[in-house]
């Protein structure tokens, strides 16, 4: 099979919210092990949350980021790769800012530092290489998402194969930053190629709510097919592993 797996999964930070991280993290897991997804762009993962997690995933996941205030600290933008389909070719952390070669930079009135991950990975099964774009934009500042949109641009326009773009958008389908994604660029939403369930992605722990707006995407470029899409609202016994629901699309190059 050539066709490979890749998620988008905002982990909820350990936030005091009355849905504790020690609770949510073996649902996580679990979620990731029936998916076995092959890529996997999160958002908002913490340091001591990404290696719990890893530690409980099978031993082919690796994962690679820095934390938006810079080393270990603050949130994460973290890829999570399967080491058994994809090698690592480079990875690149920077800063949607003015000045993204700058450490906790910011710009636009963000709430705080954004960074973007970037990683080229080489597919061991066609040999192909893909380049992995994984973000969390501003919820606050739509000036903001459009800026970061533009730098994400140019990170794509460098690569001389195919891209996969993976983040928490904070703003539905049709805003300012999905039209340039989207119409301007370019880049197929891989859940409008494929529909999948009216139900959002973003549902603070309450489960499947049908008509709201999918904050999550995964975008691909020319060189890539979207095979199938959904949105995983796996819990056990009611505990969901985040107040998002995963995004997954199965993709195949072209």
């Amino acid at each position: 099979m050539s066709d490979f797996t890749v998620m988008s999964f905002n982990l909820r930070y350990p936030a005091m919210d009355g849905h504790p991280v020690a609770q949510r993290l073996p649902v996580a897991a679990e979620l990731i092990r029936r998916a076995h997804p092959h890529i996997v762009g999160t958002q908002e993962g913490e340091l001591d949350q990404l290696e719990t997690l890893i530690g409980m995933l099978p031993e082919e996941y690796i994962w690679l980021g820095e934390g938006h205030s810079g080393g270990n600290a603050g949130e994460f933008t973290a890829v999570i790769l399967d080491s058994h389909r994809f090698d690592v070719d480079a990875v690149d952390i920077s800063w949607l800012s003015e000045q993204p070669e700058t450490v906790a930079s910011e710009s636009w009135g963000v709430s705080h530092a954004r960074t973007l991950t970037t990683v080229d990975v080489r597919d061991l099964v066609t040999k192909r290489r893909l380049r992995v774009l994984n973000t969390h934009l501003d919820h606050r500042s739509e000036r903001a998402r459009v800026e970061s949109g533009r730098i994400m641009a140019e990170t794509i326009a460098e690569a001389a194969f195919p891209s996969v773009v993976t983040g928490d958008f904070n703003v539905a389908t049709g805003s300012p930053i999905y039209d340039l994604f989207c119409t301007e660029l370019g880049l197929t939403d891989t859940a409008a190629e494929v529909p999948g369930e009216d139900i959002g992605t973003f549902h603070r722990y309450k489960g499947p709510q049908a008509g709201e707006p999918r904050i999550d995407w995964i975008l691909t470029t020319a060189g890539l097919r979207t095979v199938s899409t959904r949105i995983d609202t796996f819990n056990l016994d009611g505990t969901y592993p985040s107040d998002h629901f995963p995004v997954e699309a199965v993709l195949d190059f072209e």
